[in-house]
């Protein structure tokens, strides 16, 4: 919490429009595809942009100069949308919020790979050595974003307002057609057969591949810039071109990849954060119970 405060993250006047959309996520929760579906309902399928994080501005700390006012900046099409992977304590107040929730140990396992990738490191580091030096430590204490279990909690407060729109993955990769329908009504943006059909085409992993410089990050867009300034030991990354954070999209990867032991220890924390306060014993349960396409309304956790 502290660090968002010092990036500034909640200081923008004015805020959000009620019309304007924010998409949160934890990292590494799909929040790239979810960013261009956004984009493809708004501009009714437009591709012609050069880096997503400006067509979906990105307000994450850290990703965003406090002292420029994303809301007072106009976008090419209506409504405006924004992502962020904050907390619902800081995050600019006043629009309409998509939530986008997954797995803990996929969302892991793919922020594993992501971070190797990112500093482009030969030698691999081990993935319990990982989990204990970098994803326990970092997100633990002192990260501008927080761990998954304070962002899942956090966030879950708002599962029964009007201006939520709760989504799990795993939805988008059961029903696409649907959670589109869904996400067209909550943003009040027209949709027909032939959009449908284009939208689902031209986000399908091997077309989103085909535009991938527009997508992930390179030397010449908003991420390659921004890491060009991080030191030597990024300048590798940020000269890459083939780089993806678009690895697999599929779910499960994470029960079926990772080391008995970390799988147990992600499980373990679960059990120790999450039961107690909504009632779910694993994630799966919480989906069953919350999914949108489940078409259930109220508040996370257990009726």
């Amino acid at each position: 919490m502290a660090g968002q405060a010092r990036l500034g993250y909640a200081e923008f006047s004015p805020g959000p429009r009620s019309s304007d959309v924010i998409l949160v996520s934890f990292p590494k929760s799909g929040s790239t595809w979810t960013s261009y579906l956004l984009h493809l309902l708004c501009s009714r399928g437009d591709h012609d942009f050069d880096d997503i994080k400006n067509v979906v501005v990105d307000i994450t700390p850290g990703h965003w100069d406090p002292a420029r006012n994303p809301f007072l900046e106009e976008q090419t099409f209506q409504p405006r949308t924004y992502k962020t992977h904050g907390s619902s304590t800081l995050c600019p107040k006043g629009g309409k919020y998509i939530y986008l929730a997954r797995d803990p140990k996929d969302s892991f396992i793919s922020l594993y790979h992501f971070i190797h990738d990112l500093f482009d490191l030969e030698d691999r580091v081990a993935i319990d050595e990982f989990y204990r030096s970098y994803y326990v430590d970092r997100f633990a204490t002192g990260h501008d974003i927080g761990n998954v279990w304070d962002h899942l909690l956090d966030w879950s407060r708002w599962k029964n307002r009007s201006d939520m729109f709760w989504l799990h993955y795993e939805d988008l990769l059961e029903d696409l057609p649907r959670c589109l329908t869904g996400l067209a009504e909550f943003m009040e943006v027209d949709l027909d057969d032939e959009l449908l059909q284009l939208i689902v085409e031209r986000s399908s992993i091997d077309s989103m591949r085909r535009i991938s410089s527009q997508l992930n990050p390179s030397p010449t867009n908003y991420v390659g810039k921004l890491v060009l300034g991080f030191g030597q030991d990024t300048r590798c990354y940020a000269q890459r071109l083939e780089f993806g954070k678009m690895r697999r999209g599929k779910a499960g990867d994470g029960t079926q990849n990772l080391p008995g032991e970390i799988l147990g220890e992600l499980e373990a924390e679960w059990t120790r954060r999450i039961t107690p306060v909504l009632g779910y014993r694993t994630y799966l349960e919480m989906r069953e119970d919350c999914s949108y396409l489940k078409n259930r309304k109220g508040p996370v956790g257990k009726r």
